[in-house]
């Protein structure tokens, strides 16, 4: 029985890099597994912080559609800037209120224009639409409605990486993202969401949690035994995504432990800031103890990380209660244990005491966060530190997995 054939619609693709395009490409990869092929409409080639072109290899890419867009980082590339910086980013969020329902609005027609020779010829069987940004939804909500397609709405978001309300300022722009994301739940047949809270927020109908892509997982290797203790640090790192907590664990570490500090090393792969990265470490005294390899591909990135026996993630504030960072699963498929950063009762506090691998803290309880530390560097020392890929509180979080769920959400909706 040949495969049901779907249309996939996301802005944020390869050659883009980055946690945003993890799980449109796990789906293009593994759904064909499971029954259904992907077809893909995206954004032709635009200015971004970062590129992976890499991910492509082994995609069939004559089922890549790309269409024009009239939005600021498509605007930019024809202008011929190709790498912009995650500050430039971060500020062009702030600028939102210019555009509705986001940044990515210029993409909308040209999208549907395509989208339609597409449903045209190709013939699909239900169409997938995932935010960041939202855009992609109108694209697909016009095409479902026009060619009478079950439509799955996914969010791998609030809005943007926080809610509506906390997105704008105006009330007229919140009262229209409210009024569009009910739009959107009535008229999807099925609505999905990353975690619970973002769910909740949505109403959306399944939480399909992201995943790890096991064929790189498979290249983890457990750290080679020597003197030195080495935390990784792994993806972005700047005000949002901190690390001034784990260097006050370290230096907590370094009052009530000395021989077991001296052991400290950190291993930094990822987008960063390297004059922000080095005044963080330096206020600490730690600059000297810190490899930074800034962004690598994925596949060095895993070597490079396998000398790690301890990951670190942070997350700012409250305003990310509701967030699990993309980098968090392919952690979790490497066996370390994870000491998080995290708001309490945050989505991030309650993954990893699911799962049971790592510890959670907050500025206040940095203490516990040390006494953790010197626990697990001391497992170290005495060669007790267990440490196997792709773990068994891991498995449920794999692509094949991600693709299986999606896929038996398909099913469900075809047969209403």
């Amino acid at each position: 029985m040949a495969n049901r054939r779907i249309l996939l619609v996301c802005y944020y693709f390869p050659p883009l890099g980055g946690a945003g395009v993890g799980r449109p490409l796990t789906l293009v990869k593994y759904l064909p597994q499971c029954g259904f092929d992907c077809d893909v409409l995206t954004v032709k080639p635009v200015a971004y912080r970062v590129f992976e072109p890499e991910l492509l290899d082994g995609i069939d890419d004559s089922r890549i559609y790309r269409s024009g867009s009239y939005d600021p980082q498509r605007l930019m590339y024809l202008a011929g800037i190709r790498v912009v910086k995650d500050r430039v980013i971060r500020r062009g969020r702030k600028l939102s209120e210019r555009f509705f329902p986001d940044s990515k609005a210029g993409w909308v027609k040209p999208a549907v224009r395509l989208g339609r020779t597409l449903c045209t010829n190709r013939r699909y069987d239900l169409i997938l639409s995932t935010s960041p940004p939202i855009s992609a939804h109108l694209v697909a909500q016009k095409l479902a409605r026009e060619y009478k397609l079950p439509w799955v709405s996914d969010f791998r978001d609030f809005w943007t990486l926080h809610k509506a309300e906390d997105s704008f300022r105006s009330s007229r722009r919140i009262a229209q993202a409210q009024h569009l994301l009910k739009a959107i739940r009535k008229d999807a047949t099925a609505v999905t969401a990353v975690n619970p809270s973002v769910a909740a927020y949505v109403s959306a109908d399944e939480v399909i949690y992201n995943s790890y892509d096991s064929e790189l997982a498979r290249l983890w290797r457990p750290p080679v035994a020597n003197d030195q203790y080495t935390i990784g640090l792994l993806g972005t790192l700047n005000d949002l995504y901190p690390i001034e907590s784990l260097l006050k664990t370290v230096a907590a570490v370094r009052e009530r432990s000395p021989e077991r500090f001296e052991r400290i090393r950190f291993l930094q792969v990822g987008d960063v800031d390297m004059d922000w990265l080095r005044g963080q470490f330096e206020r600490y005294g730690l600059w000297q103890r810190c490899s930074a390899y800034r962004f690598q591909p994925r596949r060095e990135t895993i070597g490079i990380l396998s000398q790690a026996s301890l990951f670190y993630l942070g997350l700012a504030s409250s305003k990310e209660r509701g967030v699990i960072l993309g980098r968090t699963f392919m952690l979790l498929a490497s066996g370390r244990p994870i000491l998080a950063s995290v708001p309490p009762g945050s989505e991030m506090e309650r993954l990893i005491s699911e799962t049971g691998c790592g510890h959670c803290f907050q500025n206040e309880t940095v203490s516990s966060a040390a006494a953790y530390l010197i626990n697990q560097i001391a497992l170290h020392e005495e060669g007790r530190l267990s440490i196997v890929a792709q773990p068994e509180y891991a498995e449920r979080f794999s692509s094949e997995n991600l693709a299986e769920n999606f896929a038996d959400l398909f099913t469900k909706v075809q047969h209403g």
